[in-house]
């Protein structure tokens, strides 16, 4: 047995990924929502707000590319080792009640979180062979998506319940708890094989020009339209709906039940992708999902203080944004070779950290001319829009052959990529 064999033997199985799709998703979901009402509560406006919430995703927006191409040459295990150090980190900085300590928070949990995502998703669309067909690989990819699922319906829950018990100081050291325990899941991970020691990876400066090269295929720049514009609706619905119901006299754990209700809708989507996939295929399920997920986002002005329409709608929400990570991470799975799947992830994380800084961004600018209520409807009105538009892109039929086209070639059996 060669030492490669070896490794792949060792790597990460279907329970161990499990955990660390569920801590990450669930530490990340349960914090960005009460990053808002923490600014509030120092003193802070909402300009502020937005700003705080914009300052996770300025560099990792940048950098997304090449921290992907890092992991297509170094492998996922460092890059998620590294991001869960930074996770701990970032978190610890939460506990300094300033608005400059929570800016510079949200700096280094970009940088963190990006690091253990990026990996992830590596993990989660390299084939497990080069015999795997299509219809395996989507039904692998949906149950890893199912996992992300759980973590991202009890995260919102989680955080609200425990800064009704304890205020913000506690709910943010369970996140350092949750972080500290995926590092400790992450440094007990064996070295994978990876077909990133063949010496076919993209040199890492040249990373940026393989990224744009990507986007000439159809498939994946819908993908990673797709992947930034469902962002923005979750973001509408973790970071700003927050902001609307306190304002409107909601308690924070009757939030953290209106965010886990669509968290818990998108969770019981997954199950129902790879039939659904198959049955309407790509073109009309993107345009369906970011529709329905944009138009029952935006619902929310209207009663804003009615906990049975709030549930309803965020339901429906988080049902059709349930579909949104699977779909854009099939497509990508579909179209890239393997020994590009860092980059391609890199780039669909790019989109989404461009979505986190977007969304705040036009939230802060709408609501300082307008009201927030307004900032929903012309956020929500243009992701709806842009889902429409993405779905259209797909229904025509390519006049040239796309840049990745040809079947990527398989990696010798020696050099095999493992994944859990």
């Amino acid at each position: 047995m060669t030492a490669c064999t070896a490794r792949t033997r060792r790597a990460p199985g279907t329970a161990t990924f499990a955990v660390l799709g569920i801590l990450y998703w669930t530490a990340h979901s349960m914090l960005r929502p009460l990053i808002g009402t923490h600014v509030i509560e120092l003193g802070g406006t909402e300009t502020e707000v937005s700003i705080a919430l914009a300052s996770y995703s300025i560099f990792p927006t940048i950098l997304a590319v090449l921290i992907g191409a890092i992991t297509d040459r170094w492998g996922s295990r460092r890059l998620l080792r590294v991001g869960g150090a930074l996770m701990i980190v970032g978190s610890a900085l939460l506990f300094i009640p300033t608005l400059a300590a929570v800016i510079a928070s949200q700096v280094v949990l970009g940088f963190g979180t990006l690091a253990c995502w990026v990996s992830l998703q590596t993990f989660a669309t390299m084939p497990r062979d080069d015999v795997e067909d299509r219809e395996s690989r989507t039904k692998r990819i949906a149950t890893f998506s199912l996992f992300v699922a759980f973590g991202q319906s009890v995260g919102p829950a989680l955080g609200g319940g425990l800064q009704t018990l304890g205020g913000h100081t506690l709910a943010f050291a369970a996140y350092v708890a949750l972080a500290t325990a995926l590092t400790i899941v992450a440094l007990t991970l064996a070295p994978p094989a990876s077909v990133t020691k063949t010496g076919t990876a993209a040199p890492l400066l040249g990373a940026y020009r393989e990224a744009v090269r990507m986007l000439r295929n159809r498939t994946v720049l819908v993908a990673v339209l797709a992947s930034f514009t469902a962002l923005v609706i979750h973001d509408i619905r973790t970071a700003w709906q927050p902001v609307l119901l306190s304002g409107a006299g909601l308690e924070q754990w009757q939030i953290g039940i209106v965010l886990s209700t669509g968290a818990l809708a998108g969770f019981a989507a997954r199950p129902f992708f790879a039939v659904l996939l198959r049955r309407l295929g790509q073109a009309l399920m993107v345009g369906l999902v970011l529709v329905t997920a944009a138009t029952s986002v935006t619902l929310v002005v209207i009663a804003p203080g009615n906990m049975a329409f709030l549930l309803v709608v965020s339901a429906c929400s988080g049902f059709a944004v349930g579909f949104a990570q699977p779909l854009t991470l099939s497509m990508l799975s579909d179209e890239v070779p393997v020994e590009r799947l860092g980059i391609a992830s890199g780039l669909r994380s790019m989109g989404n950290q461009a979505a986190l800084l977007a969304s705040p961004a036009t939230f802060g600018a709408v609501s300082a001319v307008a009201s927030l209520g307004t900032a929903f409807l012309a956020v929500g009105g243009v992701a709806a829009a842009v889902g429409l538009t993405s779905g259209l892109l797909l229904a025509f039929p390519r006049r040239r052959p796309a840049v990745y086209d040809e079947p990527p070639a398989s990696p010798r059996p020696q050099e095999k990529a493992s994944t859990p």
